[in-house]
This record gives structure tokens, sequence and C-alpha cells, in this order.
């Protein structure tokens, strides 16, 4: 018997989990601890298999239920739902370490090993401060053009016409190294 809100926020705890199935696969795990976790059980050339799909009540019973629908499709054209999920959170984990100022650290990097002069170094140094200032933090591949367009502003608003223009070009090539190295 499918369920409903009213029967999954009466559900009592137990010592030990237990499960309290919808249908299609999909089933809350009910802990000793008193949280309710969805779970979608399926199975891919006759290995079972199961996907978490989060915590009730964040995930609500209509979102499970989408949720499970989503993942039957996929596993209809061939596909796995846990390893896209792994793949999704591996590319969210790799946009977060690939940042503006780490990637201008190895840039920088790069430049120092290149043999490039000192005073060359420094203004680099100098233009990763500036950029970095307005968008160091965030991933690379979401820094967009306003958010350079209004670093550079800053920098002319100061009087600074020719910096603005090398730190334009700066950035430019901090991009191309990271397209070229994979960041």
């Amino acid at each position: 018997m499918p369920l409903n809100d009213a029967k999954i926020r009466n559900l009592k705890t137990k010592e030990k989990a237990y499960k309290v199935g919808d249908f299609d696969g999909l089933f809350l795990l009910m802990k000793a601890t008193g949280s309710k976790s969805w779970r979608f059980k399926y199975r891919i050339e006759g290995k079972e298999k199961l996907l978490v799909i989060g915590d009730y009540p964040a995930i609500s019973l209509l979102q499970a239920r989408q949720a499970r629908d989503v993942a039957r499709a996929e596993i209809a054209i061939g596909g796995d739902p846990n390893e896209t999920k792994q793949e999704e959170k591996r590319i969210r984990r790799e946009s977060k370490e690939h940042t503006f100022e780490k990637v201008a650290a190895a840039f920088l990097d790069k430049q120092r090993n290149e043999g490039k002069s000192p005073a060359t170094l420094s203004k680099t140094e100098y233009h990763i401060k500036l950029a970095s200032k307005d968008f160091g933090k965030k991933p690379i591949s979401e820094v967009t053009s306003p958010m350079v367009l209004r670093c550079l502003r800053k920098v002319e608003g100061k009087g600074n016409y020719e910096t603005a223009h090398r730190l334009r070009s700066r950035i430019g090539s901090i991009f191309r190294y990271a397209v070229a190295s994979g960041d």
C-alpha cells in the first residue's frame, strides 16, 4: 500500500532500523535514531543495488517518487543511477577544488619554472591579488565576463587604465592556462 505524509509522520522508532515500502522499489528506512531516509532498490543484470535519495522531510514523498522515476528511466536506457550520482558528486568536488586562486597560483609557478624575470613575477602576483579580491574563491568555471568586467572597472575607477589593460591580459592568460591544463 502506497505511503502518504500522515503515515510517514506517524512512524515510530524501534530498537532496530526497519523499512516501510512505498511502491516500485521506493522505501523509507526508519532508523533507530528516529531519522528517516528515502531509498530506491533496483536491479541491473540481476545484481541488486540501492540508491540513497535523501532524508525525510528534506526530501518529500513527491520528490522521492520523482527521483525514483528518474532513476527508473535511466535504468531503462541502460544507465546506473548510482554511477550518475557519483559522477555528479565528483564534478562538483573538482569544480570547488579548481578555484581561480589555485589555477592562478599554478600559472605563477609555471612562470617561475620558465625562468621569468623577478619584475614579471612581481607584476603577475600583483595582478592575481587584484583579481582574487573579486572572484578568487570562485571555481574557475563559474567566473563570468561580468565579474571580470567589474574587477577591471574598479581598477579603471582609480584612474589606472594601463593596469586595467594588463590585468585583463593576465586574467586571459590564466584562463588559457586553465583550459590548456584541463582545469
